[in-house]
């Protein structure tokens, strides 16, 4: 089988979607597919081995990419099999790239599928004009890219919620979760004891893995300072936190020697960085939620996750068990760590049952084959649909 993946990202750019795709189509094309990547031109076109053929198009997302796109497109035999991996935001024009919609309406006949890693900005209460005029837009352009593709997948349950509103019953829509970034063989077994563990008069060590931005530093500071205030933990920042871990210490001087901060890791350094953690404190503002890379990446890594629920949070993270919700506030999240570094079995069994969790619902073969049984049955009803016509 032949793939085309439109995107807006693919490596050296960095992002999640960038890194999303490289997995996704390594893993098209491990299963023997080959798979083509239409991406900005970030550097020369090339062939990665294994992974797929990348086309590079004009910069910008213009009349003049789209047209390029479509033009080279068309020199292969019809009807394509195309992947669309979508974020409003990513394909210019100041988020509201109409233009692209309407060139995927235009792609009707062919086997389309896309992925709404994100759907539309929000509404909220006293929002500006613009952000309103964002959330009106960027609804209507995933109720138009609803009605012309095969079959749309998201990877949250509010995105679901939203799409199966916008679109009808000759929309499909599935579940489609996203994956790590970090090799699953990198982390490693689940179960295996902690270091506190092994090491009695070691402590445990909390490590909290994220890009440490404005919102979510304030928000991770003081639950951060409470953990602290017990002597036996230290915390590990995996990521770009020294100036968070500096605010920290300056104002509980006397915890300064319990928190450090790897300092931006690249992906191949994250999984030996964990290693050296005992359990990973994953917070944020509206909550868990399935689209957060960082949280998919802990959950993967088979040590007990600490995290909170919030509006957008995944029902099915909640009902898996395989993490520990706390209620969010910084003594609730105490007491959860705590919990964990007085019972080594229950770590352990946290940590298994996350990691079996990221196998069976988040590795780049679960997905891939998700799309694969989507697009078949796309192309079944289609037989059946032109099969009835003829009969009538």
């Amino acid at each position: 089988m032949e793939w085309h993946v439109v995107t807006g990202e693919y490596p050296p750019q960095f992002g999640g979607v960038s890194d999303y795709t490289r997995q996704v189509s390594g893993e098209l094309a491990r299963g023997g597919d080959r798979v083509h990547v239409w991406a900005p031109a970030t550097h020369l076109e090339a062939f990665h081995e294994e992974t797929a053929e990348v086309h590079a198009l004009p910069s910008g997302f213009g009349t003049r990419w789209l047209r390029e796109l479509d033009r080279r497109l068309s020199s292969y035999s019809s009807p394509r099999n195309i992947l669309i991996q979508y974020v409003p935001h990513m394909y210019g024009w100041k988020s509201m790239n109409l233009a692209f919609c309407w060139w995927i309406f235009t792609q009707r006949k062919e086997n389309v599928c896309v992925m709404f890693h994100e759907v539309a900005f929000p509404f909220r209460s006293g929002q500006r004009f613009r952000h309103g005029l964002l959330a009106i837009v960027h609804r209507m352009m995933a109720w138009a890219i609803l009605r012309s593709v095969r079959h749309s997948f998201t990877s949250t349950d509010p995105y679901l919620a939203l799409l199966q509103t916008l679109g009808n019953h000759e929309t499909p829509i599935s579940m489609l979760r996203i994956c790590s970034n970090i090799p699953l063989e990198s982390y490693h077994s689940a179960g295996v004891p902690g270091r506190s563990e092994s090491d009695p008069d070691a402590p445990f060590t909390v490590g909290v893995f994220s890009s440490f931005a404005g919102e979510l530093r304030e928000f991770l500071e003081p639950v951060i300072g409470c953990l602290l205030g017990n002597p036996k933990i230290e915390v590990l920042l995996l990521g770009p936190g020294e100036s968070l871990s500096k605010s920290i210490a300056k104002q509980s001087p006397q915890a300064a020697d319990r928190i450090g901060s790897t300092g931006r890791l690249h992906v191949n350094e994250v999984a030996r960085q964990m290693r050296r953690c005992d359990a990973l404190l994953q917070l944020y503002p509206e909550g868990a939620s399935a689209a957060r890379g960082t949280l998919i990446a802990a959950i993967a890594s088979g040590l007990p996750v600490v995290t909170a629920a919030g509006p957008i949070t995944d029902k099915f993270l909640v009902e898996s068990e395989a993490m520990l919700f706390s209620e969010g506030s910084p003594q609730s999240v105490r007491s959860a760590v705590e919990l964990l570094c007085e019972n080594p079995s229950l770590a352990r069994e946290l940590g298994a049952r996350s990691q079996r969790l990221y196998r069976e619902s988040f590795q780049p073969a679960v997905i891939v084959s998700a799309i694969r049984d989507a697009m078949s049955r796309s192309k079944e009803a289609e037989l059946v649909s032109e099969e009835a016509v003829l009969q009538g």
